[in-house]
């Protein structure tokens, strides 16, 4: 069989800005909302040792006339190799020939960053100038540039898991992006924060309400387990909540599930989908003062969409 193009990670950030990657997402999340694509729940198989998980992520369009299928391994211990790995199939839907594999660790990445760059740019306020992200891995990269693609920042704060790689983020973020970044040393700080993204993979809520000030937006999208959770439960009862998919996050997200098992949140308190926000009219932030949080788990019709774009140009 003849073989198909791969697109590994310096393809896929060279053929696709963040700016591109933005416009992609909201194609991707009006079909999600519209249910023009089909995207099964993903299947969670977890290593017998426990200490990683694989995700399946089907997923086809009719209107881009592909089969995606995306296989994505997490191992939070790694050092050696890297956190996320994988690849993306993708298949023609008229005659199921495979056409690309992508490298997955790279579209994850990117779809994750550009999703909060949409979601940040329809719910944050206009003027926000400072952003907080915990986190220090390729997903809290990603945050940073989908931010800044959306919102003029002019402070960067970073929590991480040791000073070091606090230190050694911020400094790389200085050289290329030349914006003003530094540790969050001490959580009094967090109020400073007009966008808060949090990319981890903690199992307990990163801060509390009290830490935060009025008319914060954050972006939460490192939790995709019922048991793991990056936003506490009172902060989720004091938010407007806007998710990826309704269907998904009251499947896998911890942040959501836990709430409403604890009796403090029903599903009813999800304000929307944020495809809903784009196709469909729906108002995001009521007031300046209103809290917003964007739940995401991730979703295979974003590697769809910027897998398409890569194969067929589409939005060139």
């Amino acid at each position: 069989m003849k073989s198909i193009p791969h697109f590994e990670a310096v393809d896929i950030r060279r053929k696709v800005s963040m700016k591109a990657a933005i416009g992609l997402m909201k194609s991707a999340f009006a079909a999600l909302s519209d249910k023009s694509v089909v995207v099964p729940l993903r299947t969670v198989i977890e290593s017998k040792d426990g200490k990683g998980v694989a995700l399946f992520m089907p997923s086809y369009s009719s209107s881009w006339n592909l089969f995606g299928l995306k296989m994505v391994s997490v191992f939070p211990g790694n050092t050696k190799d890297p956190v996320v790995q994988g690849k993306m199939l993708v298949m023609d839907g008229a005659n199921g020939k495979p056409l690309a594999l992508l490298d997955a660790a790279s579209v994850t990445a990117l779809r994750t960053g550009a999703a909060s760059g949409l979601a940040t740019d329809l719910l944050a306020n206009k003027n926000a100038s400072s952003l907080a992200v915990f986190g220090t891995g390729a997903q809290a990269w990603s945050q940073v540039e989908g931010i800044l693609a959306v919102r003029k920042i002019e402070e960067i704060m970073i929590k991480g898991t040791s000073a070091e790689k606090e230190e050694r983020f911020c400094q790389q973020i200085t050289e290329v992006y030349g914006v003003r970044c530094k540790p969050l040393e001490n959580f009094g700080l967090l109020k400073k924060a007009h966008i808060v993204c949090t990319a981890t993979t903690s199992f307990q809520p990163l801060f509390t309400l009290s830490m935060l000030a009025p008319g914060t937006h954050i972006n939460a999208v490192g939790s995709f387990k019922p048991e793991m959770r990056e936003i506490g439960s009172d902060v989720m009862c004091a938010s407007k909540l806007i998710v990826d998919q309704r269907e998904a996050v009251l499947s896998e997200a911890g942040d959501v599930m836990i709430p409403i098992k604890e009796g403090l949140l029903t599903p009813e308190r999800i304000h929307a989908e944020l495809g809903e926000l784009v196709s469909k009219g729906k108002q995001g932030r009521s007031s300046s003062k209103q809290i917003t949080v964007f739940k995401s788990v991730g979703n295979a019709v974003q590697d769809l969409a910027i897998a398409n774009y890569l194969i067929n140009g589409e939005g060139k």
